[in-house]
C-alpha cells in the first residue's frame, strides 16, 4: 500500500473502504464502486534483470529457497481481466493478482509478473512490441510500460499521486490514464484524464473539473479524441468525450442508473462498456452487461467490471464468471467463444507469518469486488471455488 503513516486511510484494500458512501460521491468512492481495477495491491514490478516469474516474493530468499512450496492451479479469475494483442494472436489476463500470457487458442498460461504485483490495468501498443500497466512504486499506483514477456520495465510517471487506467494512443506515442495527480500530496484531488509521452515522459491533462471524477481513457481510432467514464454525484453515469489536446468535454451518453465501466472503441468507431448495476450492502452489484453503442451483448453473464478488448477484426474480448470469453458484435454468432486455460501459481512456505492473498469465488456476490482473504502460509486451504493445491 501507498505510505501506511500519511496515507493509510486513503488507501484500504479492505471490503469496507471500496465506498465511502451509497449515495454521496467521493473522490474515490465513484471509482472505486465502479471500476475494480483502481483498487488493487501495492507492490513493486519485478526488476529488470530477471523474468517477472523468477522473482522471489519471499521477505527471506534464502529461507525460500529451502522451505517447500505449494502450487495453486486454477482456471478461473475473480474480477479477472483481458487484453488481446493488436493482431489478436496472443492474450494478456490478469489474474489472481498476476498478468499471465494465454494463448489466443487457450491452453497453458504463463506467469508474466510475480505473485505480488496485482496489476490493475493493461493495454497494448499499437504495434503490438510494448503493454502498459499500473502498478504501485514509490507511493502511489504509476504507468510503467514493459515487453509482452514481462522484461524492460520502464516507469513512466512518478509522484505521490495515483495513476489509474492506461490507454495507449493509435499512433503509439502518448498513454493516457486518470490521475489525482496535482492536488494536495496527501489529500489528492478529484480524477481527471491526463497523457504521458512514451519518448519523453511530457505530461499534459486533458481533463480538469474538479466537481467529477474523470477516469477510464480509451481512444478513438482517429487518435483526436478520447472516450471516458465522467462521475458525479450519483456516480459514473456518463460517458463523455475530450479532444486529445484537451479542451471542452461533450457527453456521448448518459444512463439513469448503474454504473458504466470501461468504455473500449472498435476501429469502425462502436463503444463497448460494462455497465454494473446500482450497489447494494454490502457493496455488491446487483448485475453487469457488456454493452456496445447502448445495447446489451450478454444476458446473464457476470461480466468483470474491467474495459473489455476490441481486436481490429471486431472480436470482442471480456471476462465473465472468471472466464476469457470473445465475441463478434453485429454477426449471427449468438454465443460466445470461451478460452480455455490452465495457470500454475508457485508459492514458497518459508515462514508462518507470510500469507497468500486468495481472492474467492462467490456466485452470490454479483460483479462486486470479492473478498480477500489472508491464510498464513501453513495454513492455506487445500480447496477453494477456484483454486486446488497441489502438495
Amino acid at each position: 500500500m501507498p505510505d501506511p503513516v500519511r496515507r493509510s486511510t486513503r488507501r484500504c484494500t479492505d471490503l469496507r473502504g471500496l465506498m465511502d458512501q451509497h449515495n454521496e460521491l467521493s473522490r474515490r468512492g465513484a471509482l472505486k464502486a465502479g471500476v475494480g481495477g483502481l483498487a488493487g495491491g501495492a507492490l513493486p514490478l519485478p526488476s529488470e534483470q530477471a523474468p517477472a516469474s523468477s522473482v522471489s516474493t519471499s521477505a527471506d530468499s534464502a529461507a525460500a529457497l529451502s522451505a517447500p512450496a505449494t502450487t495453486f492451479e486454477f482456471t478461473a479469475g475473480t474480477n479477472a481481466f483481458v487484453t488481446a494483442s493488436p493482431v489478436g494472436d496472443q492474450l494478456i489476463a490478469g489474474v489472481q493478482g498476476v498478468l499471465w500470457s494465454i494463448p489466443r487458442t487457450g491452453g497453458p498460461a504463463t506467469a508474466l509478473t510475480p505473485a505480488d504485483l496485482e496489476p490493475t490495468r493493461v493495454a497494448w501498443s499499437p504495434d503490438g512490441s510494448r503493454i502498459a500497466v499500473c502498478a504501485y512504486q514509490g507511493g502511489g499506483f504509476h504507468v510503467w510500460t514493459m515487453a509482452p514477456d514481462g522484461f524492460r520495465q520502464r516507469q513512466l510517471t512518478s509522484g505521490p499521486w495515483d495513476d489509474r487506467g492506461v490507454a495507449w494512443s493509435p499512433d503509439g506515442s502518448r498513454i493516457a490514464f486518470a490521475s489525482e495527480r496535482g492536488g494536495d500530496p496527501v489529500a489528492g484531488s478529484s480524477y481527471s484524464v491526463w497523457t504521458v509521452d512514451v519518448r519523453s515522459g511530457e505530461l499534459a491533462q486533458l481533463t480538469d473539473d474538479p466537481d467529477v471524477e474523470d477516469y477510464d481513457p480509451a481512444w478513438h481510432p482517429d487518435g483526436i479524441r478520447l472516450v471516458f467514464v465522467r462521475a458525479g454525484a450519483k456516480g459514473g453515469r456518463t460517458l463523455a468525450s475530450v479532444p486529445a489536446g484537451g479542451g471542452e468535454v461533450s457527453v456521448a451518453r448518459t444512463v439513469d442508473k448503474g454504473t458504466l465501466v470501461g468504455p473500449a472503441v472498435s476501429t469502425d468507431g462502436r463503444v463497448a462498456y460494462v455497465q454494473v448495476g446500482d450497489f447494494v450492502q454490502p457493496f455488491n452489484a446487483a448485475s453487469s452487461v457488456l454493452m456496445v453503442d447502448g445495447e446489451p451483448v450478454t444476458d446473464g453473464e457476470d461480466v468483470s467490471p474491467f474495459p473489455p478488448c476490441w481486436t481490429p477484426k471486431g472480436e470482442l474480448f471480456y471476462v465473465a464468471e472468471g472466464q476469457v470469453k470473445v465475441r463478434r458484435p453485429g454477426t449471427a454468432q449468438s454465443t460466445p467463444e470461451q478460452i480455455p486455460f490452465t495457470a500454475s501459481l508457485s508459492v514458497s512456505a518459508a515462514t508462518p507469518q507470510e500469507t497468500l492473498r486468495l481472492r474467492l469465488v462467490d456466485p452470490s456476490r454479483g460483479a462486486g469486488n470479492p473478498p480477500v482473504l489472508r491464510w498464513p502460509a501453513r495454513q492455506w486451504p487445500a480447496r477453494t471455488p477456484e483454486l486446488v493445491a497441489r502438495r
